[in-house]
């Protein structure tokens, strides 16, 4: 995406939102041509003047997107006209879905506007053609511009209908979106959403293919993207499908193969020694997935090297010193991070878990409210704020945001990364209160299962974490990381027998290469023992 906008041309600023077109806007001369066929001047004024109504409707309807968000109070960094359409770079989206009703019917009121007054430029231009009708020149003329207002009319019904349709992240989509989160909650609101446009994307598809519209059917893929966004289990298939055909090295990470992704960014990496930043940076994490601290820290390094106020790389310096407990040199790397990118989710959040791990549960929750308020599809935020809510005794808001973090994705909710197991150190009570409400619900859920296993391990409870490994075992018996979480236990409890089998068992049923590495450096060290 940021090399597509990289081609466009900056014509200023209005109100201090910075005015993009995309060279693509250049296509619709030779569209206006195959639509008018000029053939005097007439008609080329005529082309020409729809080009520019088109491009103006377009600009103008994203304005008014642009305006409404500034008067909700929030910042737009730029305004971006392309041949098939416009896009309005916010900020941050707002956390009240008042004000994203607002900002998304603004739009199309604009083109309502627009619309109005085309129509009414047509009438009057009617009434004025009368009294020149006996001359031939100038009726001409008129009736030039009579047909111009006519098409300009139409075109403007067709913005409004096209961008009113229910399909997400078109503004009726986002219409609909902002009513259903008013009336039933965000997480319903995405379900909701979804559902409604799925079909009419797939009549678009179908207009597109039936038509050979081969524009609409691009744009009907840039669609689909989005409104996979919606579901956080349809985006993963989606990305693992782009990631395959496009960036293998990121299909691998998605799927937590992270030595696999990391050979992949190597690849990557040499053959793109000019512009190698991001391959390294997600190497990087690839690195601290896998425990690789020191890997990771180098890569980082040679990023900071090249540009030192890089967001990403100056935030993922900041959490590798929050897991050494290095608070201080961890938050002066989030405020750079900020710096760069102040409505950036991911740094208000690490800050909060800082505060939360200090025992500064107020100022964690304000961190944490604010990630949320940025960016608010992300469970493992709600998680960590139910701890600082458990913490500070209010239980129904803890519940709540449990609740929210499983709906949104179990997997990510009930299953922490093994880099985030710190997350349940001494904080066993809260882990036993959340996942007991799961498993009241469903005793057999393998998910709540493992994540109770883990947080009993870290925190010593060894016996109730081999049974609850145990009954997550019965339910799903080929997940690797339950016979090395057992493993672990029994070693702990000096099974080394029983130890040694689950750490054969992980190696024998999975085909992730950390997993199998990690499984053979236990069984040397209990062999060892």
């Amino acid at each position: 995406m940021l090399k597509f906008f990289s081609g466009s041309w900056s014509l200023g600023r209005l109100r201090g939102v910075d005015i993009r077109f995309h060279f693509s806007v250049l296509l619709s001369l030779p569209i206006a041509y195959v639509l008018f066929h000029p053939v005097d001047l007439r008609g080329i004024v005529e082309a020409i003047f729809w080009v520019g109504g088109f491009l103006l409707f377009i600009f103008l309807h994203e304005m008014g997107h642009a305006f409404a968000a500034q008067f909700v109070g929030v910042e737009v960094k730029s305004v971006f006209v392309w041949l098939l359409g416009g896009f309005t770079h916010l900020a941050y989206k707002p956390e009240k879905p008042a004000h994203n009703l607002f900002i998304a019917a603004a739009g199309p009121l604009i083109n309502m506007a627009l619309a109005f007054l085309c129509i009414a430029a047509y009438i009057f231009l009617h009434f004025i053609s009368l009294p020149v009708s006996n001359n031939v020149g100038l009726f001409l003329w008129a009736q030039t511009f009579i047909n111009l207002f006519f098409s300009l009319a139409l075109l403007n019904t067709i913005l409004i209908v096209f961008n009113l349709l229910p399909v997400y992240p078109l503004d009726g989509g986002n219409i609909l979106h902002a009513l259903m989160e008013l009336l039933f909650g965000k997480t319903n609101a995405d379900w909701i959403t979804l559902v409604v446009s799925v079909p009419f994307l797939l009549v678009l598809i179908v207009f597109g293919i039936v038509t050979r519209d081969y524009i609409l059917l691009g744009f009907c893929v840039i669609i689909a993207l989005a409104v996979s966004s919606l579901n956080r289990s349809l985006l993963r298939r989606v990305n693992l499908g782009i990631n395959y055909l496009f960036k293998r090295g990121g299909y691998y990470y998605l799927l937590g193969d992270y030595e696999r992704a990391a050979q992949y960014y190597t690849r990557e990496i040499e053959k793109e020694s000019a512009h190698p930043v991001n391959h390294f940076l997600a190497r990087a994490s690839s690195y601290l997935l896998m425990g690789q601290k020191e890997r990771a820290v180098a890569d980082i390094e040679r990023v900071l090297k090249m540009e030192p106020n890089h967001s990403f790389a100056n935030q993922l310096r900041g959490e590798v010193y929050a897991l050494e407990k290095n608070y201080e040199a961890a938050l002066e790397l989030f405020a750079r991070a900020q710096n760069v990118n102040p409505h950036w989710a991911v740094p208000f959040f690490d800050r909060g878990s800082i505060y939360l791990d200090r025992s500064e549960f107020q100022a964690a929750l304000d961190e944490l409210n604010k990630a949320i308020s940025l960016q608010g599809r992300v469970p493992l935020f709600y998680l960590v704020r139910s701890l600082a809510h458990f913490k500070l005794g209010n239980l129904e808001a803890t519940h709540k945001d449990q609740d929210l973090a499983v709906r949104i994705s179990p997997l990510d909710a009930l299953v922490v990364a093994e880099i985030n197991l710190a997350l349940f150190e001494g904080n066993l009570d809260w882990a036993k209160d959340y996942y007991e409400r799961v498993l009241a619900k469903n005793p057999r859920n393998a998910l709540a299962l493992q994540g109770c296993a883990d947080a009993c391990r870290v925190n010593n409870e060894h016996s109730l974490a081999v049974d609850f490994y145990t009954r997550a075992l019965a339910v799903n018996p080929r997940e690797p990381r339950l016979y090395l979480g057992r493993g672990k236990s029994y070693m702990e409890l000096n099974d080394i027998g029983k130890a040694k089998a689950d750490f054969e068992k992980a190696k024998s049923v999975t085909n992730i290469l950390h997993l199998k590495r990690q499984a053979d450096e236990l069984l040397n060290k209990a062999a060892a023992i």
